[in-house]
């Protein structure tokens, strides 16, 4: 009467029928051996019961907001959370106290067009996601039977490409920078680190003796976390270079911090407007702060004689290719640069090899 199966996110659901037709509706659980014997011993028979003896009624579709609530309590183990919460504050604003089965493709594609007008594709396509993700909620509890997102199309989004920093523009930022700004900046240029990684970087993590600073925590969306990825999770190696800049140890233990000592989690506000006014005071263009970890990559390749697998080691990415994907392209002309005397065709050469055997 009641079948038991997995779907392709790895929770478990239940298909039977109900109101005069085949319903499959979500137990929320994952697919574990624990789980699936919880649901064979309880809640397959309390639902078969309930069959049996007439009990179900259909609920009746309730409010955005409801089921929003719902996808972010799945969502709160999630690095990403407080991003998500605040997508679907934005959502709520227009589509919270519409009832889900309201909401038709017309509703979206009309949300989309205005978010458009002040944000990128990217950004947009973000927000259906979250939105996407509601819907898929409200199906699971039988409020709706489509997601009414589903292959709703954006523009193609083109991102500006990245512009690293000169080695003339890294010195007047260095030169011009207040004390934050000089030692953050000296960090990022000089060993590529991510923004999370460098807030959340305490005077233990600097290794004077070995030369080297331990990255083992960041700073995401105000909380103090494990940087990206186990691979970012490294030693990296001070370069002389910035010595200079590493401050001497202060009352707190964290490099980057507040009055109170606690550190600095995010980089809004102030922060980013001083940002903007370094960059106008040395009459350099607008760049994202992210772009010195570019600026270090790109000079890493044409300048340092390491392989792309030690950069790659030095920066925390998963794979080579990473690198070769986003950064090769700033490579132009390097190939011009080849000694001109090497022999490519003499007596040790292959060909010559060949013929002798």
């Amino acid at each position: 009467m009641v079948r038991m199966f997995r779907r392709s996110n790895g929770k478990l659901y239940l298909e039977y029928e109900a109101y005069g037709k085949i319903v499959q509706k979500s137990t929320r659980l994952d697919d574990t051996p624990k789980n699936r014997n919880l649901i064979k011993k309880e809640v397959i028979p309390a639902l078969e019961r309930k069959i049996l003896k007439g009990d179900f009624h259909k609920d009746k579709p309730k409010k955005f907001s409801y089921y929003a609530d719902i996808y972010l309590r799945d969502k709160k183990h999630l690095k990403s959370y407080d991003r998500l919460q605040k997508h679907i504050k934005i959502i709520n604003d227009t589509f919270g106290d519409m009832y889900i089965d309201e909401i038709n493709r017309s509703h979206i594609k009309s949300w989309i067009n205005f978010k458009l007008k002040e944000l990128t594709p990217k950004t947009v396509r973000n927000y259906l996601s979250s939105i996407s993700g509601v819907m898929l909620v409200a199906m699971d509890y039988e409020a709706i039977k489509d997601n009414v997102v589903k292959d709703i199309k954006l523009p193609q989004h083109h991102a500006k490409e990245v512009e690293p920093f000169t080695q003339i523009e890294v010195q007047k930022l260095l030169d011009n920078a207040n004390d934050f700004y000089r030692s953050y900046l000296a960090i990022a240029f000089y060993t590529g680190m991510r923004r999370g990684e460098i807030l959340g970087l305490m005077y233990s993590d600097i290794d004077f003796d070995n030369m080297c600073i331990y990255v083992k925590r960041s700073i995401s969306e105000g909380k103090i976390t494990t940087p990206k990825t186990t691979k970012s999770i490294r030693t990296v190696p001070i370069l002389n270079d910035l010595l200079p800049y590493l401050n001497k140890p202060k009352k707190s233990l964290w490099m980057f911090s507040n009055d109170d000592g606690t550190p600095i989690k995010h980089f809004g506000g102030a922060k980013k407007r001083q940002w903007r006014i370094l960059l106008e005071a040395c009459n350099i263009e607008y760049r994202k702060l992210y772009t010195t970890r570019h600026t270090f990559i790109v000079s890493m390749l044409k300048y340092s004689g390491l392989s792309i697998l030690e950069i790659a080691q030095i920066v925390g990415h998963t794979t080579t290719q990473m690198i070769i994907q986003h950064y090769g392209k700033y490579i132009k002309g390097e190939h011009l640069k080849i000694d001109r005397n090497i022999k490519l065709f003499t007596d040790n050469s292959t060909d010559t090899k060949v013929k002798s055997l």
